[in-house]
């Protein structure tokens, strides 16, 4: 697929897809925003309505729209009679740090007066089109509250991701993960957050008629078994029958203390590694559906990630 070529969509009740420069009345089509510059104004106009910024620190983003990504994808629909069109949405595509085959979906919106007629999923099967067309497999998003709609697209929860964005310099993704742990009480209680605890080694001595798979330094004294230790001797209880106690202190003779125990209680065990936690942060927790998410935004508002396989 050309990067910069439009993608036509057919609306229910036209006929037939019109060529890009043919057009009929309510055709509708996405083309990449840097590919139509006259389209900057009224583009950020749209995304101002639903997240207010400045027009020019609004235009300054939208220009960094490129075929090398980040992509700024508008969909536009054709005027009555042929002439005009009417910008309907936007959404901007990103790449995925450390995933070739995936793009990172935001931004997504349709004009206020516009909503309720289908161009938001059409917006995105544009997006997927495109995607797919330039040889990416999977589209990743988040949402706070269009879980449900996106779930009818056939996008499913998934693990965080890193967006690239306009971003020079990567954000590490523990900075990431850092605001995407479960807000406190919101864990559930078969879910380990930290992740599976990680198996112990094994023992350093070969059991009975194996051979040792590794070396052991010579003369280096082994610590027998903890049960074969053997127990030291009580200490001897001093012979209190022979001293005259007066008949006014006599008591009963207090009882003697408990043996040492021959096993000593196993020691604790050692909290987490720090690569331990950033590993074991990645795993998908159970309690994830459509009505509740573990994560949350920089702001600590509910987020909820997913993806969909293209």
């Amino acid at each position: 697929i050309n990067p910069g070529a439009a993608l036509s969509v057919v609306r229910p009740g036209s006929v037939g897809a019109a060529g890009q420069g043919d057009m009929g009345d309510g055709q509708v089509w996405a083309v990449p925003l840097h590919r139509r510059a006259d389209l900057l104004g009224a583009c950020a106009d749209l995304m101002n309505a639903e997240w207010q910024r400045s027009q020019g620190a609004r235009i300054h983003s939208l220009e960094k729209s490129c075929d090398d990504f980040p992509l700024c994808l508008v969909l536009l629909r054709r005027g009555a009679g042929g002439q005009g069109e009417k910008l309907l949405g936007h959404a901007r595509l990103s790449r995925v740090v450390g995933q070739r085959s995936s793009l990172f979906v935001e931004s997504v919106v349709v004009a206020l007066d516009e909503r309720g007629k289908g161009y938001g999923r059409q917006l995105m099967e544009e997006a997927e089109r495109y995607a797919r067309g330039r040889g990416f497999r999977r589209l990743c998003l988040t949402t706070h509250d269009k879980q449900h709609f996106y779930a009818r697209l056939g996008f499913v929860l998934s693990r965080p991701v890193q967006s690239a964005g306009a971003m020079t310099a990567f954000v590490p993704m523990e900075a990431l993960l850092r605001f995407s742990r479960p807000a406190a009480g919101d864990e559930d209680d078969d879910c380990d957050w930290r992740g599976p605890v990680p198996t112990p080694p094994p023992s350093s001595l070969p059991l009975p008629g194996e051979r040792p798979t590794h070396s052991v330094a010579p003369h280096s004294p082994v610590a027998p078994p903890l049960a074969t230790r053997p127990v030291p001797p009580a200490s001897p209880q001093p012979d209190v029958s022979a001293v005259n106690v007066p008949s006014f202190l006599s008591t009963s003779a207090p009882p003697p203390p408990p043996p040492p125990q021959s096993t000593p209680p196993p020691p604790p065990t050692p909290p987490p590694s720090a690569h331990t936690r950033s590993s074991a942060s990645l795993a998908l927790p159970s309690s994830k559906t459509l009505l509740e998410t573990p994560y949350r935004d920089a702001k600590g508002q509910p987020i909820f990630w997913m993806q969909k396989d293209i």
